[in-house]
């Protein structure tokens, strides 16, 4: 199996680029780059300036497969048109697009993932998070903040402190609050259910036209919680 470590001049951030391989990223205790690939690594597709950027091209026309360890908190962006991503470890801001592949992201700083009919998971993004995809399901399950959408897939976002934003056309949303937080929940015939953290008293503005929204919780102003859907069922519940 083929293997390169690089120095490292400075903080890194990784560009990485392939069309149909899968790459993976762990950020681990250490100050160097590490690759693998099941396809000779190739020294013209890597290039490394010295403040730390390295933009690396996967080898066998943009189809081998990358294994990369990079030193925690590092920066990535990563782009496959159909190969799967997965990054594991502490990583720092992250910006991920895919057509079809596959994200996982087990924790990250900051996230901005985005595929076509790919499904993303992601496991803890302390900071912003960000999931777009037109067909597959989305879900993030700790997060400082979020933003998320998709035309006919799920969103699910189980734990969120900051404030949430999610639109989908006909696909289910389902989210949980952490703190006081306002919410902004869109659907046309996707179900909303918002689940309330015990104590704290929001502000609803719920609207469906082929139901009535349920709300039981204490009604206050600590957040505000925004939801519509066209036919949708609107649930807001606490935890």
């Amino acid at each position: 199996m083929p293997e390169l470590t690089l120095a490292i001049p400075g903080s890194l951030e990784l560009h990485v680029g392939t069309r149909s391989g899968r790459v993976s990223i762990t950020g681990e205790d250490r100050q160097d780059l590490h690759i693998e690939s099941d396809a000779p690594i190739r020294e013209d597709k890597i290039r490394v300036d010295a403040t730390g950027r390295v933009s690396l091209k996967s080898s066998r026309g943009g189809s081998g497969w990358l294994k990369l360890r990079v030193p925690a908190g590092a920066d990535l962006k990563v782009g496959t048109v159909s190969g799967n991503v997965e990054l594991y470890g502490p990583l720092g801001r992250a910006r991920v697009t895919t057509v079809s592949g596959k994200i996982d992201v087990e924790r990250a700083e900051a996230l901005d993932a985005r595929s076509i009919s790919g499904t993303i998971t992601v496991g803890e993004c302390s900071g912003r998070c960000r999931l777009s995809s037109k067909s597959g399901n989305v879900s993030c399950n700790t997060a400082g903040q979020a933003q998320a959408s998709t035309i006919s897939g799920r969103i699910q976002l189980d734990e969120v402190s900051g404030k949430i934003v999610a639109n989908s056309a006909s696909g289910r949303i389902e989210v949980g609050l952490l703190a006081a937080c306002d919410v902004a929940v869109r659907t046309m015939s996707g179900a909303v259910r918002v689940q309330v953290p015990k104590g704290v008293r929001p502000h609803p503005h719920l609207r469906s036209l082929s139901s009535k929204p349920r709300f039981s919780c204490e009604r206050g102003d600590d957040c505000t919680i925004n939801a519509r859907s066209l036919s949708g069922k609107i649930e807001v519940l606490p935890a």
